[in-house]
């Protein structure tokens, strides 16, 4: 089963996969330049060594992503299971949130958004919870009109919260629109 951005899980998948990605490409950019030297009697001055140098470009790729996950982790299986009860049937619930804007990067374990409310748990101690309600509620303005937007950091008032939100009537169209916008946030 495929993880998606979104999905408890996503963030220990996506270091993985950064961690492969940046070794396959050393693997291969070193292949690459050795078959080089091999037929080019031990010279570098060849076609082979700009090639393995070209493999570079996506390591680098894979080791930026790699580095702005790695201190992050995904939630815990059990919380995810807990909070997704709470959320069942009224909201859709967005987990391993980590969220880069052109000052920071923004770590949200959760992201529960439906019936006009979107509601966010962000922990961490470093994080700014005034900087991510106006990072959200300014992206959120282009794709939906009079979504209320909570940050809490803590569990007990973000489950709170959820159970407070009231099922009510919402254009789909917009709320699809709205949904995708915070998937496209996801790194």
């Amino acid at each position: 089963m495929k993880i998606q951005k979104g999905d408890c899980g996503y963030i220990s998948n996506r270091k993985k996969k950064a961690l492969m990605g940046v070794l396959l490409m050393a693997a291969a950019g070193l292949a690459v330049f050795i078959a080089g030297l091999l037929l080019n009697k031990m010279s570098n001055r060849n076609i082979f060594s700009v090639i393995a140098v070209l493999f570079v470009l996506p390591g680098a790729k894979y080791l930026v992503r790699f580095i702005v996950a790695f201190p992050y982790h995904s939630v815990d299986k059990q919380l995810y299971t807990k909070v997704k009860e709470h959320t069942a049937n009224k909201m859709q619930l967005y987990a391993d949130m980590l969220i880069t804007s052109p000052e920071k990067v923004m770590y949200l374990e959760f992201i529960a958004v439906g019936s006009k409310h979107i509601v966010a748990l962000a922990t961490g101690k470093k994080q700014e919870i005034q900087y991510i309600r106006k990072y959200l509620s300014d992206g959120v303005a282009n794709w939906g009109e009079g979504y209320k937007i909570k940050i809490l950091d803590n569990e007990r008032s973000f489950l709170r919260e959820i159970d407070n939100v009231e099922v009510q009537e919402v254009d789909e169209e917009e709320e699809a629109n709205v949904k995708s916008y915070i998937t496209s946030l996801i790194v």
